[in-house]
């Protein structure tokens, strides 16, 4: 978009569930679920990233964890959510430029978050584009 400025990042909110003491990370399958809306706010609008990543035992299928976080990027716009048009340039700005944007944050809390959960560090892999299932459809997405 043009006209866009960061101008903010925060916290929005986070959520931390141990359910197992120390899993076995050659016996653990992870799913990563994230999606992303806006709210508008003055000169401009939030966009707002939401995360959750899942650890399940491969064979019983039994939750060991999970963290859930949501990231705020307050964005300068001269195109404004009310404007004519928006919707349709946030959904290519959601597929595209808030996976890549977002990216870092979402890696450094979980793999604190689950350095503090005393499990083995988790490290998010590097992210140079938007995810593949974000390229194709604006919808949910769940990796493993």
């Amino acid at each position: 978009m043009n006209g866009l400025e960061l101008r903010r990042v925060r916290l929005i909110e986070a959520s931390v569930q141990a359910l197992e003491a120390s899993p076995n990370p050659l016996r653990s399958q992870v799913g990563l679920e994230e999606s992303y809306s806006y709210r508008p706010e003055e000169d401009g609008f939030e966009a707002v990233g939401q995360f959750r990543l899942v650890v399940v035992d491969q064979d019983s299928q039994a939750e060991q964890g999970s963290i859930e976080v949501s990231f705020g990027f307050w964005y300068s716009s001269k195109l404004q959510p009310e404007s004519e048009g928006f919707a349709g340039y946030f959904e290519v700005f959601k597929e595209i430029n808030l996976p890549i944007n977002m990216w870092p944050f979402v890696r450094e809390f979980i793999y604190n978050t689950t350095a503090r959960m005393d499990w083995p560090p988790f490290t998010l892999p590097l992210r140079k584009q938007a995810p593949e299932s974000h390229r194709k459809a604006p919808s949910k997405t769940r990796s493993k």
